[in-house]
C-alpha cells in the first residue's frame, strides 16, 4: 500500500471522530459580538439609522437582520408571512432571521405576531441581551462548581412535575417560594398589576420553581434575581432592579 493511499485511509478514519465530537452537544443560542471602528462622518439625517446598523452589526447580525429589524421600529407589529413579503424570501427564512433578533434580545413575540422587546435598543441589550448571556455564563459557572470542594445549594425537580398558573400575584417573598417549591409546584406567574419580589428569595429557588413570569404593571426585582431570569420575564409596564 503506497504511503498516499494510507493517508487517505486515516483521514476518512478521523472523520467519524470529528462527527462525534461535533454532535456532543446541543446548540441552545449563539452570540457573535464585533468590535467595530467608531462611526465617522455622518450626517445628522441618517445618524439614527447609521448607528442602530452599526449596533446591530456589532452583535454579529447582517443587513437583512437590520432591515427587518428597522421595518418593526416602523410597523410595531408584524408576522412572518408580512416579513417574508417585505423582503421577499420564503416564510422560513424570515422566521430564522426574527429567532435570530429574539436570540439577542431584540425582538419578541406575541402569539403569531413579532414585536420588538423595547423601544430603545440599548434597553433591550441591557435588559435582554447581557441577562442572557450572563445567565448562560453563570450555568457553564455552575457546571464547573460542580469541582469544588463545596457544592452550592441545588434544587431538583421532580420528572412528573406539572405547570400551574397563578394569577393576580403582586408579591413573591421566600414564604411563597418556599410553599410552591415544597408542594413541588413549577409556576407560570400572571400579574395584572404592579409585582415585587423581595430581597430575600434565592435566585436558584426562583429559577427552578417560575416557569415564566407575565406583569402587566411594573416589576421591581433584585438585580441578582433578575439577571439569573431574565429570559424567563414579559414585562409591558418596565423592570426597576434594585
Amino acid at each position: 500500500m503506497s504511503e498516499e493511499t494510507k493517508k487517505e485511509k486515516n483521514e476518512e478514519t478521523k472523520k467519524p471522530a470529528r462527527k462525534e465530537e461535533i454532535e456532543d452537544f446541543e446548540v441552545l443560542a449563539e452570540w457573535t459580538v464585533r468590535r467595530l471602528r467608531p462611526l465617522q462622518d455622518v450626517s445628522d439625517e441618517d445618524y439614527p439609522e447609521k448607528v442602530k446598523r452599526w449596533v446591530i452589526y456589532s452583535l454579529g447580525l447582517d443587513r437583512l437582520h437590520q432591515d427587518i429589524f428597522l421595518y418593526l421600529e416602523k410597523n410595531f407589529r408584524s408576522t412572518t408571512t408580512d416579513i417574508a413579503s417585505e423582503f421577499d424570501i420564503s416564510p422560513n427564512t424570515a422566521r430564522k432571521y426574527l429567532d435570530e433578533l429574539h436570540t439577542v434580545g431584540l425582538v419578541d413575540y406575541i402569539g403569531r405576531e413579532y414585536t420588538l422587546t423595547y423601544e430603545s435598543l440599548s434597553r433591550a441589550i441591557e435588559l435582554m441581551l447581557i441577562p442572557r448571556i450572563t445567565d448562560t455564563l453563570r450555568t457553564i459557572a455552575k457546571g464547573a462548581s460542580n469541582t469544588d470542594k463545596s457544592f452550592s445549594t441545588s434544587f431538583p425537580a421532580s420528572e412528573d412535575q406539572e405547570v400551574i398558573v397563578e394569577s393576580g400575584v403582586t408579591l413573591i417573598n421566600k414564604k411563597l417560594l418556599d410553599s410552591w417549591y415544597n408542594q413541588g409546584k413549577k409556576v407560570r406567574v400572571k400579574s395584572y398589576s404592579g409585582l415585587t419580589v423581595k430581597d430575600d428569595v434565592d435566585p436558584d429557588l426562583f429559577d427552578a420553581v417560575i416557569t415564566h413570569l407575565k406583569c402587566m404593571g411594573g416589576l421591581r426585582i433584585p438585580t441578582e434575581v433578575y439577571t439569573r431570569v431574565a429570559h424567563k420575564i414579559r414585562c409591558i409596564g418596565g423592570v426597576d432592579t434594585y
